[in-house]
């Protein structure tokens, strides 16, 4: 469990890690990035008070080491077989998740990981999100269906440590200045181990506002849904699989820059969203059926208004 500045949701992660019901021991793991809120007291009560207190190992690091570094500082520190992934923003709502998501892997030695179904809860406005249910039933569509959009949220994750080990020694210099590391595991760990799936609504990510998932800022924008992307295209040229699998990723990317562009307020940043869209790869790798379903007549229209500034013209109307 990592966190920086969860205050406000530390208490809920942590609980929903004691509160599980296991005939196995369970570490814990907390590193806590040089929060500057009361994460810190909030987590320290708990280790006071709790009675399962025993289990966390918390580590608290007088200065900020960055969402990567302190990723790879936790990982670090587990000693079990098995690693279960919960941010300090998200949380688990079963008291059972983890004892049957480890049958799972004690049962099938070719599993590198387990995920489980999983809401999602926006917190500006308190309303929690029921998702369909992401499952492949085809394991030669698994890693392309992952291409195309994110269907695992890291809490609802349980790991066999050998294999996540060698996925962070695989990754750890592409890790580093990124901010998307959970797409890059996954996918890395698809690749190497067979997949399975707990059939039940385990855990809850939570969305925030401003998040480094999530942010507000156009530059911020850009960075991440650029990074999202490029976790999935140097993905595919390490290990040499078909570029086309790209398609549905090169399309939704520019897509969002788009329709971010159309809802900027500032030309500028209109111009700098439009600058980053992936032209030589929609032209290199971009199947045309795909092409064409995603970019539709709307998208094109946008793109037209925000270049001639239209789009901004419309939101200082507003």
């Amino acid at each position: 469990m990592i966190t920086y500045g969860h205050e406000k949701y530390i208490r809920q992660a942590i609980e929903g890690v004691l509160m599980q019901e296991c005939n196995f021991e369970v570490e814990l793991i907390i590193s806590n990035d040089c929060s500057p809120d009361k994460t810190d007291e909030i987590i320290q009560d708990i280790l006071k008070n709790h009675p399962r207190k025993s289990w966390i190992k918390y580590f608290s690091h007088e200065t900020n080491l960055g969402i990567m570094p302190n990723l790879f500082f936790s990982l670090k520190h587990c000693s079990g077989k098995y690693i279960a992934m919960c941010e300090g923003d998200d949380y688990w709502i079963t008291v059972d998740k983890l004892k049957k998501q480890i049958d799972i892997l004690e049962n099938n030695e070719n599993g590198g990981i387990v995920y489980s179904h999983t809401k999602q809860y926006i917190e500006k406005t308190g309303q929690f999100l029921e998702l369909p249910e992401r499952v492949v039933k085809n394991e030669e569509h698994i890693i392309p269906e992952m291409l195309k959009s994110k269907f695992i949220e890291f809490a609802s994750t349980v790991f066999r440590k050998k294999i996540l080990d060698k996925v962070i020694i695989t990754l750890r210099e592409e890790l580093k200045g990124k901010v998307i590391g959970d797409t890059r595991i996954l996918l890395e760990t698809v690749y190497r181990s067979k997949l399975y799936y707990l059939n039940e609504v385990t855990s809850v990510y939570r969305i925030l506002e401003g998040s480094a998932s999530h942010p507000v800022t156009t530059e911020k924008f850009i960075f991440a849904l650029i990074d999202s992307y490029l976790s999935r295209k140097i993905f595919v040229q390490r290990n040499n699989l078909n570029p086309s699998w790209l398609s549905d990723s090169i399309c939704n990317t520019n897509r969002a820059l788009i329709n971010k562009a159309f809802s900027s307020e500032k030309y500028v940043d209109t111009l700098s969203l439009l600058k980053n869209t992936l032209i030589l790869d929609t032209y290199k790798y971009c199947k045309f059926n795909v092409f064409r379903q995603k970019m539709n007549v709307s998208i094109w229209i946008k793109l037209i208004l925000s270049l001639i500034g239209i789009g901004v013209l419309r939101q200082k109307l507003k």
